[in-house]
């Protein structure tokens, strides 16, 4: 028997991050992005007393969630994988700051705008189907009743996504094959703070490891809500 979360602050404690997550891949201005999961958030709390547990408590939120940021996600761009390619190579760039650690902060902070870049490489639903597998965690049979989709076909959905996403970043992403044949404009800071490193360690602690979820630790990525 699922055991009940009865308050919202448990319920904040256990999913708010996660939805502003979702947000933050789905949508690429932040501001945007901010207001999409702050709006919500604010649906999910004030709608929690109607929920009557014929689900698990976590897909009642991601549906909500994810109507929300859909919503809110219809003018996102969708790129081709050569325009992401040629923009990522288009010169190399430096860093704006002085100190060390503000450096460290900008290519953490530039390298979570190039995967979210990647990541428009998907339509809004595909990008959205992925998301929820890859970010969030859910299995197939929940992300199924959340899109009101057939199990069978978000399985191909996301299969196809991962295929197209892998594809790019085998040959685009230095964070994910330090041996490969990334030459992006944030290469040389990427390397220089031995990030790919830390990307390795974390990898040999998982089984299955889920790149954009792991990116979120390594990265650094916060809670944007607040």
């Amino acid at each position: 028997m699922q055991k009940a979360l009865s308050t919202k602050e448990e319920i904040t404690k256990e999913y708010r991050a996660l939805v502003s997550a979702i947000s933050n891949r789905m949508i690429q201005n932040p501001e945007i992005a901010k207001d999409a999961a702050q709006e919500a958030w604010m649906e999910i709390l004030k709608s929690l007393s109607t929920f009557k547990g014929d689900s698990k408590i976590s897909t009642w939120i991601y549906t909500i969630a994810s109507r929300v940021i859909l919503r809110q996600a219809k003018n996102e761009k969708v790129y081709s994988t050569q325009y992401l390619s040629e923009y990522f190579r288009d010169g190399e760039r430096e860093s704006p700051f002085e100190k060390e650690v503000d450096k460290r902060r900008w290519v953490k902070e530039m390298c979570d705008k190039c995967l979210t870049g990647i990541l428009h490489c998907l339509s809004n639903q595909d990008r959205l189907l992925y998301v929820l597998y890859d970010i969030a965690g859910l299995p197939y049979r929940d992300i199924s009743m959340i899109m009101d989709e057939q199990e069978s076909t978000v399985r191909k959905k996301v299969s196809r996504s991962r295929k197209k996403l892998l594809n790019f970043l085998n040959e685009e992403c230095v964070l994910f094959k330090p041996d490969g044949n990334c030459s992006c404009r944030m290469k040389k800071h990427v390397i220089g703070f031995d990030l790919p490193s830390e990307y390795h360690k974390l990898k040999k602690t998982v089984k299955d490891i889920h790149f954009f979820r792991e990116s979120q630790q390594i990265l650094e990525i916060k809670d944007r809500l607040v």
